[in-house]
């Protein structure tokens, strides 16, 4: 705001100076005609005596008009002058409107970004703050998606859905990928979430279609090695009404038991690795 304070300021100084310079302008030249207006003399017949009232009437009268010629053409500058000033002021008040406009643009300007940044340091920030993933010998991938609110406002009608791809290594080392569930697309969720400022939810494990694959089950149970990347969408809105979008990806090994399989913790991985299977 301070540098916006003095380039305002700046902005007044020349129009100001041109009205005041205008202004002295006009004001000398009428001084400079009230000096130069003619004095009012005498009458000749108290000036001039005797036999010569005539020729002295008549010199005095050509004095008179060579003063009044000459007084004209000063007039004539001064006038000149006059005009010149008031170009001047005039010039002044269209400069001076110029930068009242551009004063008024810069200080909405300044009120727009200054909301914003209001804004964004008011708003909500909804990240996933981690993924945990189990798998049954059916071959469903259960997920559990834990939400971390860090604004300071409450984040509102939170909606999430999610997809993955399993990577599974066979004891015969040949690798197999497949892809569980669609393109997550939060327009498709029927969830919503509040969460307040500073929490974080932690949602009930949520499920995925069993993928189609023949003899999924014993090839889980054959496993030596199973991978699974997960992809996080999910929406939400700031108590400003304006909605915001993250997308998270999550990878990392899962251990298969027939009897008792826990949830796996992933790691953050980078955005782009679900689509490449």
């Amino acid at each position: 705001m301070n540098d916006i304070e003095h380039r305002v300021q700046d902005d007044w100084v020349i129009p100001v100076l041109g009205i005041a310079m205008a202004l002295a302008i006009a004001i000398g030249c009428g001084f400079l005609i009230g000096q130069q207006a003619p004095t009012v003399t005498a009458d000749v017949s108290t000036i001039c005596e005797g036999e010569q009232i005539a020729e002295c009437a008549a010199l005095r009268s050509a004095v008179a008009t060579e003063q009044a010629t000459w007084i004209s053409q000063w007039a004539l500058w001064v006038s000149f002058g006059t005009l010149v000033a008031g170009i001047g002021a005039l010039g002044g008040l269209i400069t001076a409107y110029s930068h009242g406009r551009r004063t008024i643009k810069l200080a909405l300007d300044a009120n727009r970004i200054s909301m914003q940044n209001n804004q964004s340091q008011a708003r909500a920030y909804v990240v996933v703050q981690a993924v945990e993933c189990r798998l049954d010998g059916q071959g469903r991938l259960s997920t559990r998606v834990q939400f971390q609110n860090s604004g300071l406002t409450p984040a509102r009608q939170l909606r999430w859905l999610h997809g993955a791809d399993l990577n599974i290594v066979s004891k015969e080392s040949e690798q197999i990928s497949f892809r569980v569930g669609d393109e997550p697309d939060p327009d498709n969720s029927h969830w919503r979430r509040d969460i307040p400022s500073a929490e974080t939810w932690t949602t009930t494990p949520v499920g995925l279609p069993e993928p189609d694959y023949p003899e999924i089950s014993s090839l889980i149970a054959e496993a030596v090695f199973i991978a699974a990347t997960v992809k996080i969408v999910a929406d939400y809105e700031d108590v400003f009404g304006v909605s915001h979008r993250e997308t998270a990806c999550f990878q990392g090994r899962v251990v298969f038991e027939v009897h008792n399989s826990d949830y796996c913790e992933l790691e953050r991985a980078h955005d782009g690795v679900f689509e490449v299977i």
